[in-house]
């Protein structure tokens, strides 16, 4: 939208500018010491760069090659030990409580018939869970006791060959306890302890155990028995060990709370792995892990010695696996590093002297052969100025237009005025700018040719003492300058015919005020000031062919005021998707633009301000403009030719917006119902309501019923109960289940009410189903 003054940069050198006679002798260069300054400047440069630079760069890349190398080394490292401990070890022993304890549906076998049955003088029963724990426990090499505690008596089963009714008997559990205390008093479900416990031969032996209860989920009042196994220790530290050779660092296990569970090495009265211990669970802050990623490494510091830590979260438990490595194990090759470095470095410095030496010989010439092809170079220069007299008055008029030179500047006298023809010897100058029109569907601007001889036919109607000069700025305009001794009405007709004799309908005259040279210093550059200025409310008013700058009142227009209340309105209607309402905004924020006696900044100011907005505004509703209009529409407002291009094009983003946001809206409502359905369907045999629903979505629940009801022609009450019955009949069909049990499973609190709804639906109750199956018509 805005107009904007070309860059009068000029590109010719000032001897080049110089015309024949100027003064410019071949005697004046440099003297010889200059050029022998340039090439030994350059020459040391250039050993600096083969020298210097590729050394330090080969440093760094080797210093970045070892800590890659350590990193990488580190991150497989405790990768291996993740997989050695959570695959060999963990999961086995997790599997074989899943598999002895949720896979097994038969209440009749060993493990399960002393949850319901009291089996205090039933030896054959005590037997086979003894049997079936020391199979257990004979399943992997790393297991050192199996045990199991019954609600039902109570009874404890524990080191597989012993047990004891706890009612009956004070025996302590020893290092049972802990868990043992947890499972009988909190809703613990599963976890994970240590402990050390005295072996055959009288030492303590540290065991790992592996604890749950039974069923999993059952709170404590509801509980039939708690099952353990208890790992060996040194079957994890010896896996680490494997797997981490102590020789190269320090590999740890460390539980969720900051304890210490294995190492690949001796704990005992180790200070390195205490230490290790302590750094650890400083960083992690009693957090699950050490990091918020799953696995990762780091820098740290551990007693004065740099080194790189790597950890991996368990994927079975709380635990971490953290690796330490000391940086110095890997800087043993630094020595020959540097020694390496030391090699290179003075193989380039000697290619670097041979370097210097031959380019100095070979660009080194006698100082008077270079002066003699300067002579020749600048005796083409003054040849070619005739040929590039076009852009050298061209930037002479800029200059002279824009205020870089005064009149004496051009002074009739001086050879440079001659040459171009830049001679103002009327009283008084007047300048205008030719603006091409860009009417949205109008002409086509003119070609760059058009332009020059447009140009031309206006210089060549200047006759007499009136003169008048062109030149076609960057964007086709033509600037212009009309000198001569006329009064001042009298030049503005003049001014005006010359141009409509010559320009068609296909610009916009902007006309500066006349001043007098001879009493106003910059006369030149203020006319042409103020028809630049003029130009600017051609966007404003297109259906003018002339802009004068004194009738447009510029100096008594302002830059303040101006309501911002359609900026608020349109916000408004794009977010409550009123389209009539965010279309009168529009059009009574650019009324009020045309409307108000602002100046043409100001008010472009305002039209770029709504364009803002209404960008601001798709995006606060997470509409991508770029991708919903093909272009960033920032950008395109400034290129609107005039303010009624401008309020179409916006018009149009607005139709466009509007039937984007629909289409998305009505979108989003077939998504949230479908969401609706697959969380029925996800929990159809846990709690479902309206409100859970809803939170899932992240909506209100009046939202998700009444978008539901619409979508499906049922309520969301309907659609459950539905899917529920199908549920409960294929579940009776399958047999194997009573029908209290499957009332139970769907969540019906009352059988008697499942057996009315079923009936409603089915037309028999469950029974009469599960017995017949479905009745013909059902």
């Amino acid at each position: 939208m805005p107009n904007r003054q070309p860059n009068r940069n000029q590109s010719i050198s000032n001897a080049a500018l110089a015309p024949k006679g100027s003064g410019m002798r071949a005697a004046d260069h440099p003297e010889p010491a200059y050029y022998f300054s340039r090439m030994l400047f350059f020459n040391i440069m250039l050993i600096l760069l083969l020298g210097v630079l590729p050394q330090i760069g080969i440093f760094q890349y080797m210093i970045k090659a070892y800590n890659n190398e350590l990193y990488r080394f580190n991150t497989q490292s405790v990768k291996q030990i993740q997989n050695m401990v959570d695959e060999q070890l963990l999961m086995p022993t997790v599997q074989i409580a899943k598999r002895n304890l949720t896979e097994m549906p038969d209440v009749n076998t060993a493990l399960f018939y002393p949850m319901t049955n009291d089996i205090r003088n039933d030896y054959s029963a005590i037997v086979n869970v003894q049997e079936t724990l020391s199979a257990l426990q004979s399943e992997q090499p790393f297991i050192r006791y199996v045990d199991m505690y019954y609600f039902n008596g109570p009874v404890f089963f524990y080191g597989t060959r012993f047990f004891y009714f706890p009612e009956e008997s004070r025996r302590d559990a020893g290092f049972r306890s802990p868990w043992l205390n947890d499972f009988l008093t909190k809703d613990a479900q599963v976890g994970w302890y240590t402990a050390s416990a005295p072996d055959a031969n009288g030492t303590n032996e540290k065991l790992i155990s592996y604890v749950r209860s039974y069923p999993y989920f059952a709170p404590v009042d509801r509980r039939k028995a708690v099952f353990a196994i208890h790992l060996k220790e040194s079957a994890i530290q010896q896996a680490l060990t494997d797997t981490f050779d102590p020789s190269s660092g320090l590999a740890l296990i460390m539980d969720e709370r900051g304890n210490l569970i294995s190492a690949n090495g001796d704990t005992e009265g180790s200070e390195a792995y205490a230490r290790a211990a302590q750094l650890w669970a400083g960083r992690s802050g009693g957090s699950q892990s050490g990091a918020d990623d799953e696995q990762g490494s780091f820098e740290t510091t551990m007693d004065g010695r740099e080194a790189v830590v790597a950890y991996a979260h368990s994927r079975v438990n709380g635990w971490d696996y953290v690796t330490l490595v000391d940086k110095s194990l890997f800087y043993k090759k630094a020595a020959d590093l540097k020694n390496l470095m030391y090699a290179l470095w003075a193989g380039l410095l000697v290619i670097g002297i041979l370097l210097l030496y031959i380019l100095t010989k070979r660009q080194y010439r006698p100082i008077d052969t270079t002066l003699k092809q300067y002579s020749l170079q600048l005796h083409d220069l003054n040849e070619q100025l005739a040929i590039n007299k076009p852009v050298i008055k061209y930037h002479a008029m800029m200059e002279l237009l824009t205020g870089g030179e005064s009149r004496e500047g051009v002074d009739v006298e001086s050879d440079m005025s001659r040459f171009l023809d830049l001679e103002l010897r009327g009283e008084r100058v007047c300048c205008f700018i030719l603006q091409p029109r860009r009417e949205s569907g109008g002409p086509v601007p003119p070609q760059l040719a058009e332009a020059y001889q447009l140009a031309e036919r206006l210089e060549a109607q200047a006759s007499g003492e009136t003169r008048l000069w062109a030149i076609v700025a960057q964007d086709r305009s033509i600037y212009g300058l009309l000198n001569a001794s006329l009064p001042i009405e009298e030049m503005e007709g003049l001014l005006e015919r010359l141009i409509a004799t010559v320009a068609g309908d296909g610009y916009t005259l902007c006309v500066g005020g006349v001043h007098e040279l001879e009493q106003e210093q910059g006369a030149v550059a203020d006319s042409h000031r103020e028809a630049f200025e003029a130009g600017k409310y051609a966007f404003f008013h297109p259906e003018l062919s002339r802009l004068d700058y004194g009738e447009l009142n510029v100096a008594e227009r302002v830059s303040t005021g101006g309501s911002v209340r359609f900026f608020a309105e349109l916000e408004q209607a794009l977010r409550a998707g009123e389209e009539n309402r965010a279309r009168q905004a529009i059009t009574g924020a650019v009324d009020e633009t045309l409307a108000g006696a602002y100046t043409a900044d100001y008010g472009q100011h305002q039209l770029v301000e709504l364009v803002y907005t209404f960008h601001k505004t798709l995006k606060g509703l997470g509409v991508d403009t770029q991708q919903l209009f093909g272009a960033d529409i920032r950008g395109e407002a400034s290129r609107q030719p005039n303010i009624e291009a401008f309020r179409r094009w916006l018009d149009d983003l607005a139709f466009r917006a509007f039937r984007h946001l629909d289409e998305r809206r009505q979108r989003t409502n077939r998504d949230l119902v479908e969401g609706v359905r697959q969380f029925i369907a996800d929990n159809l045999y846990g709690e479902i309501s309206l409100d859970r629903a809803a939170g899932h979505l992240g909506v209100t629940s009046n939202y998700v019923s009444r978008q539901f009801k619409l979508n499906t022609g049922m309520t969301f009450i309907e659609y459950v109960t539905a899917r529920k019955l199908e549920a409960a009949a294929e579940l009776l069909q399958e047999g194997g289940l009573t029908v209290s049990a499957i009332a139970e499973r769907l969540g019906y609190q009352s059988t008697n009410h499942f057996i009315r709804i079923f009936k409603e639906k089915y037309g028999v109750t469950p029974k009469q189903y599960q017995k017949n199956g479905p009745v013909d018509g059902s």
